[in-house]
């Protein structure tokens, strides 16, 4: 096992599974911190708690929210394809060029998302779908 663990793939993949799953902690963290900050909670019986009616929804809530969702779409599938496909022996500068990019991606995505920043945003999610779907094809071509 200590050997498989020490293949460069494994190991990059390991990398950015780390940071992503970090990266994904820190937005629903933001989630909650914001709606603290601002007072604008989820439900009926966080606004009882601390004795203020309940009010509509928060713009940026709502965008730091929709962004750790779609991390929930798109990094989970990551995680499963991603290993699969580091177990199968690939060249590691495909694995850099195909795991490293659809970290950055992500990041990035989560940042232009919070921000409100078009096209950026777009392009960042697109980069990473793009590399996704590619990982998922190569591990379906080492399969057949």
């Amino acid at each position: 096992m200590i050997a498989l663990l020490e293949q460069p793939p494994i190991q990059l993949f390991m990398l950015c599974a780390a940071i992503l799953t970090i990266k994904m902690i820190l937005t629903a963290n933001a989630t909650g911190l914001v709606r603290v900050l601002k007072g604008v909670y989820i439900s009926p019986e966080d606004y009882a708690l601390v004795g203020k009616t309940p009010l509509g929804p928060d713009e940026q809530i709502e965008r730091i929210r929709r962004a750790h969702q779609n991390d929930l779409e798109n990094i989970l599938p990551f995680f499963a394809v991603g290993f699969l496909y580091a177990l199968t022996g690939p060249s590691y500068r495909v694995v850099w060029w195909l795991f490293v990019p659809f970290t950055a991606a992500r990041i990035l995505h989560t940042i232009f998302y919070a921000l409100g920043l078009q096209p950026w945003r777009t392009l960042a999610f697109e980069i990473g779908n793009f590399t996704l779907a590619a990982i998922a094809i190569l591990l379906l071509v080492k399969m057949i």
